[in-house]
């Protein structure tokens, strides 16, 4: 997932402004009265005085005299007001709108209370794309669509800028084209050549006012060339003067295209975002709105957006939800943000305000492998909502897995219409049920013997009321298999220690396993309770791979020589065979004591964890311990069937939480990366650069799997019950093996790191495929079918693994996205042999998405209210289209401007004081000249 991620999008346009600095200083219209008096009565005593001393000449030369004087006046106050010229930035922030989707699990149930009702995630999608709630916002906003789920953070989906910025840029006045701007490059050129016009018809026309002044000195044709001469010298030195000091980038040459003109710059520059919809890939609303989260942290997101967000052009926010804040802060600490902020939240209810009456099968608890004669349990949650108490009956369906002989069929494995039943099923039993009307979970347990060897499949089904409003979730089936042949297990144990004792003791007994042992410390002849006393490791291939699980318990590494370490290796990647390591303080700290030996590297490649180097086990673990210590579980433990100990996994944990705990460890580095943590040794003062102990770890080496135990001590939890201990290691082993147990071919295996998922989860998937000559496959990529509770086909594409270079293990993922049973499926080797490799996963609800699947009208409303806001809740589809406009509509666009003044011009400032010297100068200098011809003092 992408984070959420708060940029502040402007629009910078940069402008050349011409002012009069001096104005900008003066405040108070006092001050500029006081101004413009001076002014005028500077004025006017020129106009006054010069007409009385001119009074005797023509009035052309006399209007001349006093035009020349006031421009001299009109000079100097300009040069009192300093124009200067200077670039700034207008800055524009673009008004933001943010649309917040809830995608948790509860947005997968339905919209309303009819039979066949879209489900609310539907409808977010149709109301985003199909209504176009984000095209619509876009308009006007810099519109960021987010996810909310059970991430501290909101997901960002993508950011689109409002479709009026790129219009706008087009017309903007600063977006010069090359039209435009040659123009006024030739408007300059001109405008500098009337410029000289004028200064050339000044210069002959005083030539000729003077010549003719100077024989008759009052004659009108003089009084009228000196105004024409006058005028044209104003006019002209203020057009070239202008021009020149404008155009800062040329000199005088130039601008009369007298010498070759530089590149020519633009005073205005238009900073563009280089953000473009053009280039974007359009988003699949279908892939990206999906229900998977397993919490609804709204008062998280919102909080979230209000800090990362600019609140000054933030003009509302949209959330898309059910209202199910279930996970993460309250709402109140999002609202104070709000408040503050003065930011309107506009809630979209999704749902019913009134649960629909329907009842559901949320989820289906069954073993995977069981064996003849076996009594196992099966067990279901259900839920009902409605307005009053249901009685139900509640049936077990047993048949056999027709995917066997119909690799094309559905995961349910139904031709009908309903999917009410499988095919030859037969209801081994039934119980009455009371629902609760109120979304609470109820469980209801079954026991029953395996019918017959192979694979079969079970249901749980529920005879529904009439007004049932969905069917389809009446029933829930789950596939397992019936084994018939024992599992065959290895121990080997460095000495007779207490764990190897009550293990001995537990597999011999049991009639489904066969036991052989190898006790590292016995003497030839020694009796054990086993069905073999071995005196070595399995020399050969063909002893070894006739296992199924080795247990080695703290086992002696220099007894086992590198041909046997070979084929371990081999019984791990090639074979899917189940290793257990369980660690001990004789023999395990001297497997990393000797990094140089290549035996240590590669005994140290089984176990899940990093082994220390330190020779010593003091320095890294625990002997002798005073206090037991709990196991700190994880959250992979949750779905460790091998941890279920008791009748469920509630009791299970429950169980845990209860356990006195273990005194001791073995200290390893950390787990590698791919492993699966399950407990930590929980006392804080063994914790090492914050991170406790691994006391529980797993690993998928090659086809096969390897589970670590820091110490022999799970026999303490016989003081709890000895049952619990039984149970543990009975799964334990079962777990590590079920690779070979469940092998469909001898061309490969698949594996899943969990066969229980919950909705949302990613599953990993894993295959070890050899080819018809039964070495590693060489192919780059093979594909995977995954066929979902729904019926629905999705190929999943297998990679080769980095991590084994003789290749022929290929790694890939998908994510559930509903729950039910799910059922992978590989295709190996040719048409003739060729065999379909399975695996399947039973996929749950999150409790806390189902416990309220009413709309949460109240909570939306009061949220809407508290930050001035408007709720909107959507009854039906036909709706959509309304809410959508509404909010268009309401949410009104909040840009902020800005504008960033930059330095003056030292180079207008220059040539300006230049054309101001210049045409004072010409004013006097002709204004003494004309006194001169007519005799003034």
């Amino acid at each position: 997932m992408t984070p959420c991620l708060a940029q502040t999008v402007t629009d910078a346009t940069s402008e050349v402004v011409i002012e009069f600095a001096r104005a900008e200083r003066i405040d108070g219209w006092w001050i500029w009265a006081a101004v413009l008096a001076s002014i005028l009565a500077a004025l006017a005593t020129c106009i006054f005085y010069y007409r009385r001393d001119a009074a005797e000449l023509p009035s052309p030369v006399r209007w001349t005299l006093i035009g020349l004087r006031l421009v001299m006046i009109l000079s100097v106050v300009f040069v009192f007001f300093n124009l200067i010229r200077r670039s700034q930035r207008r800055v524009q922030r673009v008004s933001e709108a943010v649309v917040l989707v809830d995608v948790s699990q509860s947005m997968s149930l339905p919209a309303g209370r009819s039979v066949g009702a879209s489900s609310r995630i539907e409808l977010a999608r149709q109301l985003i794309d199909e209504n176009g709630l984000v095209q619509g916002l876009r308009q006007e906003h810099r519109t960021s669509v987010y996810l909310i789920d059970d991430q501290p953070e909101p997901e960002l989906v993508r950011t689109w800028l409002p479709e009026s910025k790129t219009d706008a840029a087009e017309a903007m006045p600063g977006s010069l084209s090359d039209t435009t701007t040659w123009s006024l490059v030739r408007s300059a050129h001109v405008w500098a050549r009337v410029g000289v016009v004028f200064l050339l018809i000044a210069i002959v026309s005083s030539m000729v006012s003077f010549a003719i002044g100077a024989t008759a000195s009052r004659s009108p044709w003089v009084g009228w060339s000196i105004a024409t001469a006058a005028s044209a010298m104003v006019v002209g030195t203020i057009l070239l003067g202008s021009t020149y000091a404008l155009r800062t980038e040329w000199t005088l040459a130039q601008l009369l295209q007298m010498a070759p003109n530089g590149n020519v710059i633009a005073d205005v520059e238009l900073d563009e975002d280089s953000e473009s919809d053009d280039t974007v890939v359009p988003v699949n609303w279908n892939q990206i709105l999906t229900a998977v989260g397993t919490q609804s942290r709204i008062g998280d997101a919102l909080r979230t957006i209000l800090v990362d967000h600019d609140l000054s052009t933030l003009a509302g926010i949209v959330l898309v939800t059910d209202g199910q804040n279930n996970g993460g802060v309250a709402l109140s600490s999002a609202l104070a943000t709000a408040r503050r902020g003065e930011v309107s939240v506009y809630p979209v209810g999704l749902g019913s305000s009134r649960p629909p009456t329907n009842v559901r099968v949320v989820d289906l608890e069954a073993p995977r492998r069981v064996y003849p004669g076996d009594r196992f349990a099966v067990s279901a949650v259900l839920q009902a909502t409605g307005d009053q108490d249901l009685e139900v009956d509640v049936e077990l369906v047993d048949a056999l897995d027709n995917s066997e002989t119909d690799p094309d069929s559905t995961a349910m494995g139904d031709s009908t219409s309903t999917g009410l039943t499988l095919p030859g099923g037969e209801v081994l039993d039934s119980q009455r049920v009371r629902l609760s009307p109120d979304a609470a979970l109820s469980e209801v347990r079954f026991e029953i013997e395996p019918q017959s060897v192979g694979r079969r499949r079970l249901a749980v089904r529920i005879v529904a009321p009439p007004d049932d409003r969905n069917a389809a979730d009446d029933i829930q089936s789950a596939r397992y298999e019936v084994v018939a042949r024992q599992l065959r297990a290895l121990a080997i144990a460095g000495g007779p220690t207490r764990e190897y004792r009550f293990i001995r003791n537990l597999l011999f007994r049991d009639a489904s396993t066969q036991l052989d042992v190898w006790l590292q410390t016995g003497q030839p002849g020694i009796s054990q309770d086993a069905d073999q006393v071995l005196s070595e490791f399995p020399p050969t291939a063909d002893d070894l791979f006739e296992y199924d699980a080795i247990l080695m318990f703290d086992p002696d590494w220099s007894a086992i020589d590198s041909a046997s370490l070979d084929l371990l290796d081999r019984f791990l990647t090639a074979q899917a065979g189940g290793l257990i390591l369980v660690a001990g303080p004789v023999y395990h700290p001297r497997v990393g004591g000797n990094r140089g030996d290549s035996r240590s590297a590669q005994i140290a490649s089984f176990f899940p964890v990093n082994l220390a180097s330190a020779s010593s086990l003091l320095s890294r673990g625990r002997q002798g311990g005073d206090d037991a210590w709990a196991l700190k579980l994880t959250a992979e433990a949750q779905r460790a069937e091998f941890l279920w100990i008791d009748e469920s996994p509630r009791e299970s944990f429950a169980v845990w939480d209860e356990f006195e705990g273990v005194y001791d460890y073995v200290g390893v580095k950390s787990a590698k990366p791919g492993s699966k943590v399950y407990a930590y040794f929980s006392d804080p003062t063994t914790e090492v650069s914050g991170s406790l102990p691994v006391f529980m770890a797993s690993q998928f080496y090659g086809a096969g799997r390897v589970f670590f135990q820091a110490s022999g001590e799970m026999w303490r939890l016989r003081g709890t019950d000895e049952r619990f201990f039984d149970a543990y290691y009975t799964k334990l082993v079962r777990w590590v093996s079920e690779g070979r147990l469940l092998r469909d071919s001898t061309r490969g295996v698949l594996l899943v790191d969990s066969t229980r998922a919950m909705v949302g989860q990613t599953m990993n998937v894993r295959a070890v495929l050899v080819d018809d000559q039964f070495q590693p496959l060489q192919e780059p990529s093979v594909t995977a079918r995954v066929l979902a509770p729904d019926g629905g086909i999705k190929d999943v594409r297998l990679m080769q693994a980095a991590d084994t270079p003789a290749g022929g293990t290929y790694t890939g993922n998908f994510v559930v996205t509903s729950a039910g049973g799910y059922e992978i499926q590989l295709t190996v080797g040719e048409s003739v042999d060729e065999k379909v490799l399975r695996q399947n996963v039973q996929v749950r609800l999150p409790t806390s998405e189902l416990e309220k699947p009413r709309r949460a009208d109240d909570e939306l409303a009061t949220l809407a209210a508290a930050t001035r806001g408007e709720y909107f809740p959507v009854n039906d589809i036909a709706t959509l289209g309304v809410v959508s406009d509404s909010l268009t509509q309401t949410i009104a666009p909040q840009p902020q401007v800005t504008v960033l003044a930059g330095t003056p011009d030292a180079s207008f400032a220059l040539r300006r004081n230049v054309v101001l010297m210049w045409l004072m100068a010409s004013v006097i200098t002709f204004e003494w000249l004309v006194r001169r011809l007519h005799k003034l003092a």
